[in-house]
């Protein structure tokens, strides 16, 4: 299992291209990816009464599943458990997942079912940041739920401590002060807001009432 822990920023409309350059510029950039995403819960959305996010995921040829758990979240900075397997195809795999996953997901397995999906493209940069390494993602794309036809638009940075960087050692508090830090230096580039909501939540929001 792993621990995330992550800063969520909106972008304001024609800010990509400044925080693209200055990223471009101050960090190593990792390339872009398009992450096709579809989310699952049972029809009395268990997992959301749980605090939990069951996501299929494709890039390239890849499929992926993740288990998010519940965290928390303060302005914008959000710490959660989660845990990712690869997967054959657009399908949950139950026995893929390790025990405590498995726990959570097996009761519901039966009456999982696509609730809404979140497709965009992202722009990666590797950046160190008080000594802890932190991935700065770019994604742009839409949010949609088939049940109400509504769409949203993702326009956010996300920044993430990487642990297993040149961060491995750093304490829980060291890495959102770094996550923190970064976010005030991006923030002289554009007025970049926190944002509590997660891609999860937002979806969640539009498929109930059609707004996210």
């Amino acid at each position: 299992m792993a621990q995330e822990i992550e800063l969520k920023l909106a972008v304001p409309d024609g800010a990509m291209p400044a925080l693209a350059a200055w990223l471009d510029a101050q960090g190593r950039a990792q390339g872009e990816h398009t992450l096709l995403n579809v989310y699952l819960d049972t029809p009395a959305r268990d997992l959301a009464g749980a605090r939990a996010a069951l996501r299929l995921r494709r890039r390239g040829e890849q499929w992926l599943q993740t288990l998010k758990t519940a965290g928390r979240s303060q302005a914008g900075l959000a710490a959660r458990h989660e845990w990712e397997t690869e997967v054959a195809a657009e399908a949950i795999e139950l026995d893929a997942f390790p025990p405590e996953a498995r726990a959570l997901l097996a009761p519901l397995a039966a009456t999982l079912a696509p609730v809404f999906r979140t497709d965009f493209a992202r722009r990666t940069w590797l950046i160190e940041q008080d000594g802890v390494s932190i991935e700065a993602a770019l994604d742009v794309g839409t949010i949609s739920a088939p049940a109400t036809a509504a769409r949203e638009a993702i326009q956010e940075l996300e920044l993430e401590w990487l642990p297993g960087g040149a961060g491995k050692a750093a304490a829980q508090e060291q890495a959102e002060a770094a996550l923190r830090a970064l976010a005030r230096r991006l923030q002289h580039i554009a007025p970049l807001t926190p944002s509590d909501l997660s891609k999860a939540a937002r979806g969640y929001r539009l498929a109930a009432t059609g707004r996210a």
